[in-house]
C-alpha cells in the first residue's frame, strides 16, 4: 500500500499543479490587461475593408453569413473549395491544381491572396457560419480581432461549454499588451492587408489563424500591433460532443506542433497552459482514486482545500461566460449548475489531442439554420486539401 500511497500522491499533486499553473497564468493575464481593457476606438470604416468568407462549399450557411453582413461591408468574397452560387458576393473557387506548403483552410487563404490581391486596407476574414450584427470600424492596428459569441445548433450540452469557454476567453482582450497573443479566433479576425503579404499564408499548420498571428509576432522585422473589440461575430457552436472534442483536439494539437516558431518562455508557458487544460478531464478520476479506502495522499487535506479553491474557477468562468453570452434564464441556470461537467467535456478533446495528436483534419460543415437540416462532417488528412466531392465518414456520428 506504501507503494499505491506514493503514486497516488505524486500523480495527485503532478496534475493539481498544473492546473495552479494554468488559473494562475489565467489570472494574471486578467489583472495585466482585462481589467485595464478598453475597446480601441474605430478609424477606419467600411470603405477600408474586404470581406473574405472561407468555406469548403457549404451554399445555405454562406448564404446566411452574407445576407448578415453590413451594407457598409459592400466588398464581399467567398473563397469556396466547390462551385456554389451566393447572392450578394463574388465566389473564389480554389483550383485543384494550385500548390501550397499550406493545407486546407490555409491552403485556400493563400490561393485567394496570390490569385485575387486586397485593394483596401483591410481583408475582414470570417467563417462560414459568422454573423455580424452590426459594424463600427476598426482601429488603426494590423491584427484586429473581434469577440467571438456561440450560437446554440443541436447540442445543448456542447453549447454550454462553449459558454464556459467564453469566460476564460475573456483573456483575449488583455492580449494587446501580450508580448506575442496566445491564440486568434479566425471566424472573426481583420488583417491589414501588407502585414498578410509580408506573413502569407503559406505555412503548413492545423490552426491556421493562430499561427498567421505568432508568425508575424515573429518574423516580422518591427512587432505588429494587435487589437481586440469588445463588439461580436457569432458563431455556431459544435453540433456535437464529439464534433467539441475533435475540435478541442485538433485545437491542441495544431499549438503543440507549432508553437516551437516561439521563445523558448512562451514555449514554456504554452506547454503549462496545454498540460493544465488537458489535465482537467482526468481530475474526477483523480479525485476518486485519492478517496480510496486504505489510499493515503500526502497532505490530502491541503490537497482538498486546493481543489475547493480551483473549483471556484469554474464557476467564475461560467459567471463571465453568461455576462458575455447573456443566454436565457433557463440556459443560464443549466450552465451554473453543470458548470464541473462542461469544464471536463471542454477538456476532453485536449486530453486526447495531448496522447493521440490527429493524423486528419476534421472539417464538420454547418448547421443549415434556415431549413435546420443536420449538419454533414467531412475528413480529410493534414498533408492534402479537402476533395473536390466529400462523403460521410463511417466515424461520424
Amino acid at each position: 500500500m506504501v507503494v499505491l500511497d506514493a503514486v497516488v500522491s505524486i500523480v495527485l499533486w503532478v496534475v493539481t499543479s498544473f492546473y495552479i499553473a494554468g488559473n494562475m497564468y489565467w489570472v494574471y493575464q486578467l489583472l495585466a490587461g482585462v481589467v485595464t481593457y478598453t475597446s480601441p476606438a474605430p478609424l477606419h470604416g467600411g470603405y477600408a475593408v474586404e470581406v473574405r468568407i472561407v468555406t469548403i462549399g457549404n451554399e445555405s450557411a454562406v448564404t446566411e453569413t452574407v445576407r448578415n453582413l453590413p451594407p457598409e461591408l459592400d466588398r464581399r468574397y467567398v473563397i469556396s473549395e466547390e462551385p456554389i452560387e451566393v447572392p450578394g458576393a463574388e465566389v473564389l473557387v480554389v483550383p485543384d491544381e494550385f500548390e501550397s506548403k499550406a493545407v486546407n483552410k490555409g491552403r485556400a487563404l493563400e490561393w485567394a491572396r496570390q490569385a485575387v490581391p486586397c485593394q483596401r486596407e483591410y481583408v475582414l476574414y470570417l467563417d462560414e457560419d459568422s454573423h455580424m450584427d452590426g459594424f463600427s470600424g476598426l482601429p488603426d492596428s494590423d491584427i484586429v480581432q473581434f469577440t467571438e459569441q456561440p450560437r446554440r445548433t443541436t447540442s445543448l450540452l456542447a453549447h454550454l461549454c462553449e459558454i464556459n469557454r467564453m469566460g476564460f476567453q475573456i483573456e483575449q482582450r488583455g492580449f494587446q499588451s501580450a508580448t506575442v497573443p496566445l491564440y486568434t479566433w479566425g471566424g472573426g479576425v481583420a488583417i491589414r492587408s501588407s502585414i498578410e503579404d509580408a506573413v502569407t499564408w503559406d505555412y503548413s499548420t492545423l490552426i491556421e489563424d493562430t499561427v498567421f498571428t505568432w508568425r508575424a509576432f515573429v518574423e516580422l522585422p518591427e512587432q505588429p500591433s494587435f487589437s481586440v473589440l469588445s463588439e461580436t461575430i457569432s458563431g455556431q457552436s459544435p453540433p456535437s460532443l464529439f464534433d467539441m472534442i475533435r475540435q478541442r483536439r485538433r485545437w491542441i494539437s495544431g499549438s503543440r506542433e507549432n508553437n516551437t516558431i516561439l521563445s523558448l518562455d512562451r514555449v514554456i508557458m504554452y506547454g503549462l497552459r496545454d498540460l493544465s487544460w488537458s489535465v482537467t478531464a482526468a481530475v474526477p478520476l483523480f479525485l476518486f482514486l485519492g478517496n480510496l479506502p486504505g489510499v493515503d495522499v500526502f497532505a490530502w487535506q491541503i490537497h482538498q482545500g486546493i481543489s475547493v479553491v480551483l473549483l471556484s474557477f469554474v464557476f467564475v468562468w461560467v459567471g463571465i461566460g453568461i455576462w458575455q453570452v447573456r443566454p436565457t434564464p433557463a440556459i443560464a441556470g443549466l450552465s451554473l449548475v453543470l458548470a464541473p461537467v462542461t469544464s471536463v467535456l471542454h477538456s476532453v478533446g485536449a486530453l486526447w489531442g495531448l496522447v493521440s495528436p490527429p493524423d486528419s483534419f476534421d472539417v464538420t460543415t454547418k448547421a443549415d439554420e434556415v431549413t435546420n437540416q443536420p449538419p454533414q462532417h467531412y475528413r480529410t488528412t493534414t498533408d492534402e486539401h479537402p476533395p473536390r466531392h466529400h462523403y460521410r465518414d463511417a466515424n461520424d456520428d
